[in-house]
């Protein structure tokens, strides 16, 4: 199992993560969906990069939702920049991300190319984003981070004067400058997935918020024997509000459980498809910060959750007043709880943040609004929304198990 998912992080975007994801589920006997469905039938629907992969089984809907993209750094439209013989590319960050992480680091640009004739080109190019000498300013110790490192300096450097550098580009894909105009390109680091400790007992890799959730979920969806209606479903835009068609508060979403009903015949209306969701059962996958003893003064020590401890069921989210957030109903909380602990799986009730202090935000409160009783689960984790985050093995196991739990009932 490890060692899939170290293969699987080497999907480093959504784009990629998604069709990784369906190529997997095609592979194990998922179709699309077209007409009506039976108990035993796997299906898929797909728009951009929201997916939904059911497994149909009774009119009970057990539902997983996890998302597929990462902090990372965005191509501004205007492409190339040459700078005194040096040529970049701009960037824009994306996410929560400390910017200093990103600075200094081996990078890649990755993604495809629309041109204008509608061909589309996959590239990769290696690059990096550079930091000044301590020697050039002495002061700069006493200096703010954000002066340190500001976002219009995420300036990505990937050769030497631009006629050269678009010759190259023009000889191995065909494309020319204008067409980075209409490309998904993502700044994301170059560094493979490792593990490390004397016991094996991490793995430091980039993107396991929330490629250890997406992993988990479909592995257990696919060795899952459930009788119930198991759904994993993957959205894109969490990191950045969860906005667009394809994120967790697109209306696609309804057309989807829409389309599933109908083909299950179990309803034609829209009020039939909320009554749906009313009766289901429903995990927001994603990960948590785990509990750091150097910077032990950040937590709140007795709320939070432990590396090789175990998944985290974290009731509530939000920040200042639980706000922006989910809170699951304490019977569908005490039903998980019994659920895990009936089956063996090791995990941890959490939540790191002091009060007033941090907080953020999951899709859950999306699926909340349509009824569904819902809760966060996932694996905790070190040095978050960074370049190189740190999970341990241990943790990723009962984050399976848990979810292969849950499908099963």
């Amino acid at each position: 199992m490890i060692d899939e998912y170290i293969a699987f992080l080497e999907n480093k975007t959504e784009a990629e993560v998604v069709d990784a994801v369906v190529s997997q589920a095609e592979k194990a006997g998922f179709s699309p969906l077209e007409g009506d469905v039976s108990a035993g039938d796997a299906v898929y629907m797909r728009h951009g990069n929201l997916l939904l992969l059911a497994r149909i089984g009774a009119p009970v809907l057990r539902l997983i939702v996890a998302h597929v993209d990462a902090p990372r750094i965005d191509v501004k439209p205007a492409g190339l920049v040459e700078r005194e013989g040096l040529v970049y590319i701009k960037g824009h960050y994306y996410g929560g991300l400390k910017k200093h992480n990103w600075f200094a680091q081996p990078l890649e640009i990755r993604g495809r190319i629309v041109r204008r004739d509608g061909k589309v080109v996959h590239i990769s190019l290696p690059a990096t984003i550079t930091e000044f000498a301590p020697h050039l300013d002495r002061e700069y110790a006493e200096k703010k981070v954000s002066e340190l490192f500001d976002p219009e300096k995420l300036m990505v450097l990937v050769g030497m004067e631009k006629e050269s550098v678009l010759k190259k580009i023009r000889e191995v894909y065909g494309v020319e400058e204008e067409d980075v105009t209409s490309a998904d390109l993502r700044i994301v680091p170059a560094t493979r997935p490792t593990l490390f400790g004397a016991n094996r007992e991490f793995i430091l890799a980039y993107g396991h918020d929330d490629r250890a959730c997406v992993f988990s979920a479909l592995r257990a969806l696919l060795d899952a024997n459930p009788s119930d209606t198991s759904v994993l479903l993957l959205v894109d835009r969490e990191e950045v509000g969860s906005t667009t068609d394809a994120s967790a508060s697109s209306h696609v979403i309804e057309l989807f459980f829409y389309r599933l009903m109908r083909a299950m015949n179990l309803g034609e209306t829209l009020g039939d498809l909320y009554a749906w969701f009313t009766g289901a059962m429903g995990i927001s996958a994603d990960v948590t910060a785990a509990y750091d003893p150097v910077y032990s003064d950040l937590y709140d020590k007795e709320s939070s959750p432990r590396l090789g401890q175990g998944v985290v069921v974290e009731r509530y989210t939000g920040w200042r007043g639980k706000y922006g957030g989910s809170e699951a109903p304490a019977d569908y909380l005490a039903y998980i709880r019994k659920l895990l602990s009936d089956r063996g799986v090791k995990y941890q009730m959490g939540s790191p943040w002091k009060v007033d202090k941090g907080g953020g935000g999951t899709v859950a409160l999306y699926f909340s609004t349509r009824g569904v009783r819902i809760v966060d689960i996932g694996p905790p984790i070190l040095s978050m929304h960074s370049p190189a985050e740190v999970l341990s093995v241990a943790d990723l196991r009962e984050t399976y198990k848990a979810f292969l739990a849950f499908y099963e009932g």
